[in-house]
């Protein structure tokens, strides 16, 4: 069975800032959508806002035509990924797998380079490391909506190979929301990309519309991200 979360009518400011204010987008189980846009444009306040743990001026978020105020409430609906370390420091690795019941054989078949470190507490991960394994755990979760906010920060190129592929095997049952700043590996992905841009939303269908909307330029045909 399908599902849809969908998101509008946010309206986000910080004192005299308005940071969201003309937001609609639609996420579906069984595609992976991209969420571009600068730094300060707010994509992680967004992903906060679906799962409630930051609260709008104002905000309507829907999953299957019902209203969603907590989605952090309901594991078995979202799950998200933050940018900052969620698992204690003094768990060991084989530890946080029986915990969120991830298959120890599954993950270290698909990165043998960790079946040295079940062992090991999670301290001694580098953040590389840390984000790779917090993101597998979180998109093994049993949920409609898998929520990953810049998971190939600090990743090695290979490891980011690997998760868009595992990405790829998962998405027939997910519905997967990403957002990061390597714009072509989540073009490469995704089903559908958005970009907010002036605390709107916009559908992007091509590289091209990055360029148009102000998020690339492009020289000499040669395409680089501007930096922010």
């Amino acid at each position: 069975m399908s599902h849809k979360l969908e998101v509008d009518s946010v309206m986000l400011g910080f004192g005299l800032k308005s940071v969201l204010s003309d937001i609609y987008m639609c996420f579906e189980t069984g595609s992976v959508t991209g969420l571009l846009g600068r730094n300060g444009s707010g994509k992680s306040c967004l992903l906060k806002i679906i799962y409630g743990t930051l609260t709008a001026q104002y905000s309507n978020v829907r999953c299957d035509a019902h209203m969603i105020l907590n989605g952090y409430k309901h594991p078995e609906m979202i799950r998200f990924l933050p940018q900052s370390d969620f698992i204690p420091k003094q768990l060991t690795l084989k530890t946080v797998m029986d915990i969120f019941s991830c298959d120890q054989r599954w993950f270290t078949d698909l990165f043998p380079e960790f079946s040295d470190y079940l062992h090991q507490p999670f301290r001694y991960f580098s953040f590389g490391q840390k984000r790779l394994i917090e993101t597998c755990l979180i998109l093994n979760a049993d949920a409609d909506f898998i929520l990953l906010d810049e998971p190939f920060s600090y990743l090695m190129p290979i490891h980011v190979e690997k998760l868009k592929g595992f990405i790829r095997l998962i998405k027939s049952n997910k519905g997967i929301i990403i957002t990061d700043h390597l714009y072509r590996e989540l073009l490469d992905i995704t089903d559908y990309i958005y970009l907010i841009h002036d605390g709107k939303s916009f559908t992007v269908k091509e590289e091209k519309d990055l360029k148009r909307l102000g998020y690339i330029f492009i020289e000499n045909w040669n395409v680089r991200e501007e930096p922010g």
